[in-house]
């Protein structure tokens, strides 16, 4: 079940920050995505989570934000044998989309866990606290930051700003950071085109396609057989439509199954 969360959010940024906007933001307050997350094998497919992402505006410390909502529940079938409810809030600066605090609140069956991440851009540093609150344990750390290490929601909005996606090409490669609370990840991703994917809400849609694989804690060395895969619509809005990555029995996905008050025309899709 944590491989589908991190499959919905930590693999959806996989290119920096986006701090120089020169075209209109892809998302706009009021946007409201749904995912279903499933898993299958052989013949089975089964949906167990439905992943939302919410935006509106705040302010932080009177600054001006985006603020970043998004909660990830089983479904009522399959939460009679594992119950989880996930809450991760981001808010982003408005001027810059670069994060300023970063909270996550966890509850999966037993395990309940809670973070914060408080950036500090001015001196270059981030402040992280995470609580296991059944067995009392707490972590944090001060940790070195540049422009390009944001969190996982945080990357994925800003990836969605980035308009030099649609000038890409086949193989293009590179890397980004992703701030936890107690370490920085590396994620190497890799443009493989573009493609056309079918889901049952959306129909056919002229997406980007990406792979991309999660370096292990101690190294900077990527394994074969790794990668998880990401399809965006081509147009402005830059909307994760299907994600996947195969696992020891079967695989994972996650779908987009609805989308409310978009910034752009949905114009990838294709009308039949």
């Amino acid at each position: 079940m944590k491989r589908l969360l991190f499959v919905s959010f930590a693999l959806w940024g996989m290119f920096g920050p986006a701090q120089s906007h020169g075209q209109s933001l892809s998302f706009q307050p009021g946007e409201e995505l749904t995912y279903t997350a499933s898993y299958s094998a052989a013949v089975l497919t089964t949906d167990v989570a439905t992943v939302t992402f919410r935006t509106t505006t705040d302010q932080v410390e009177g600054i001006p934000c985006y603020r970043i909502w998004a909660r990830g529940v089983t479904r009522p079938f399959y939460s009679v044998f594992f119950k989880m409810d996930d809450v991760y809030e981001t808010w982003l600066e408005q001027s810059s989309l670069r994060p300023l605090v970063a909270t996550s609140d966890l509850k999966e069956g037993s395990y309940r866990y809670r973070s914060r991440m408080q950036f500090n851009w001015k001196s270059g540093l981030v402040y992280t606290y995470g609580k296991n609150l059944k067995r009392g344990y707490e972590k944090g750390r001060t940790m070195s930051v540049t422009g390009a290490d944001l969190d996982p929601v945080s990357h994925f909005f800003n990836l969605r700003c980035l308009g030099a996606l649609s000038q890409m090409k086949s193989g293009q490669k590179g890397r980004l950071n992703l701030v936890m609370v107690d370490t920085i990840r590396t994620v190497e991703y890799k443009f493989l085109g573009r493609e056309i994917i079918e889901t049952p809400a959306t129909g056919p849609v002229r997406c980007l396609k990406f792979t991309c694989q999660l370096a292990p804690d101690d190294a900077q060395s990527f394994q074969e057989g790794t990668d998880f895969f990401i399809w965006l619509s081509d147009d402005q809005n830059r909307i994760p439509v299907y994600l996947e990555t195969p696992i020891r029995v079967g695989r994972v996905f996650a779908t987009l199954t609805d989308w409310k008050n978009l910034a752009h025309p949905f114009s990838s899709r294709i009308r039949q």
